[in-house]
């Protein structure tokens, strides 16, 4: 029961991060109009969206620097209380420069515990990591529906309801502080002899490409949060609940996708999966592009949200086992720190300039940037199956480090 207990609360609170843009998301043609109207105010409502994953990307590192030094606890729980307090304060504001600024806050608290919660399940559950890794992202994946759903309809009552909702980290800080105990550390006895230490082996060209698929795989995905209330506004939808209720759909396809990766991951191998990612993310992309109604946009964001729900399990997973325990906590919370750059620069991504003008033009960009990762994967693994097929026949030379995931 109390196992039970520790991974129910610990995954709730894992979905936290997620609701930093899932609540906010369908608010935002609300809160343009709430503050004049115009391109400046539209400009400020995307950038009050993203501004937490910019301080995400600061508070996970720094995150994981003190949880491989002081423990994971005190992050923890500091994280919980600054996430609800700094979330709610948003509803109480009255310009959005104010609101991004609290919203900077939030993401230096949604950093702490993206970091410390990923890093407890590995310490807890190491004989089950992946397992757990994609239960977890197919729970953040209905979390981030039920979030965007409940934004929405929030949002038709006032565009400051919505932020009442961080008020739950506050509740859950009660349950982390009974139920999730700081892990066992394993130290050598007292009387051992003291041992040179050695900096542990990192291999930095698969933790890297990681890294980087991370920032431009969530660079594309953002563009459904940052630009697509937008375009349903476009297209003649006006309510906040069913604007939350297309948004979140890609969740529901999502959390399919999680469960299964485990699965998925043994049978197309590491990088397979993430050539599958990106095709589904470019084949998403490309019929909300395309598409004349909502009905269209939903058959996209199925897609795209498939490749989502296997993304998030397969960074975690890869950077996760590819580290030493010594500096697992730094690493995820670089790999956090990549992940919400990459949420912050999405509207970069819809420049005039690199994508051109027209409410489809972003997905325009998006399907072809997602199509040419996918095609670069794709010929990644080809390359990596020829070594190993002429290793059996030749005795020829091991495969390069990245092939082996």
């Amino acid at each position: 029961m109390t196992r039970r207990l520790r991974l129910s609360v610990l995954l709730t609170i894992s979905t936290l991060p997620v609701m930093t843009g899932a609540v906010l998301s369908p608010a935002l043609p609300a809160l343009k109009s709430a503050f004049g109207g115009g391109a400046g105010a539209q400009t400020w409502a995307r950038w009050a969206l993203t501004t937490p994953a910019l301080f995400v990307a600061v508070g996970a590192p720094l995150a994981g620097f003190v949880i491989d030094r002081t423990g994971r606890r005190p992050v923890l729980l500091t994280s919980l209380v600054l996430f609800g307090a700094s979330g709610s304060v948003g509803g109480l504001l009255n310009s959005l420069p104010a609101i991004t600024v609290s919203r900077a806050a939030l993401g230096l608290a949604a950093g702490g515990l993206g970091t410390v919660t990923t890093t407890l399940i590995v310490d807890y559950y190491d004989d089950a990591q992946s397992q757990i890794l994609g239960g977890q992202a197919a729970v953040m994946a209905l979390a981030a529906m039920s979030y965007t759903i409940l934004g929405g309809a929030l949002t038709d009552l006032s565009w400051r309801a919505p932020f009442g909702a961080f008020g739950i980290a506050l509740v859950l800080a009660g349950p982390a502080f009974y139920v999730l105990p700081e892990p066992d550390a394993s130290t050598p006895p007292d009387d051992a002899p003291d041992a040179p230490s050695e900096p542990p082996a990192v291999p930095w060209g698969r933790v890297g490409l990681l890294y980087g698929l991370a920032f431009l795989g969530l660079a594309v995905f953002n563009l459904i949060r940052v630009e697509l209330p937008y375009y349903l506004r476009a297209m003649g939808l006006t309510s906040g609940l069913w604007m939350g209720v297309i948004l979140s759909a890609g969740t529901v396809t999502g959390a399919a996708a999680s469960f299964s990766y485990d699965r998925v991951r043994s049978r197309i191998g590491a990088w397979g999966t993430l050539a599958l990612v990106f095709g589904g993310f470019a084949a998403g992309f490309g019929v909300i592009a395309g598409a004349t109604s909502a009905g269209l946009v939903l058959v996209g964001l199925l897609l795209a949200g498939g490749g989502m729900g296997l993304l998030v399990p397969s960074l975690t997973d890869g950077v996760g086992e590819a580290v030493p325990e010594a500096v697992r906590g730094r690493a995820l919370g670089g790999l956090s720190t990549l992940r919400n750059l990459g949420r912050f620069a999405a509207p970069v991504l819809t420049t005039p300039a690199l994508v051109g003008s027209g409410a489809s033009a972003p997905f325009v960009g998006g399907t072809m940037l997602a199509g040419g990762l996918a095609l670069l994967l794709l010929g990644g693994v080809g390359a990596c199956h020829l070594p190993r097929r002429a290793s059996a026949a030749h005795d020829s030379e091991p495969q390069p480090s990245l092939c082996n995931a």
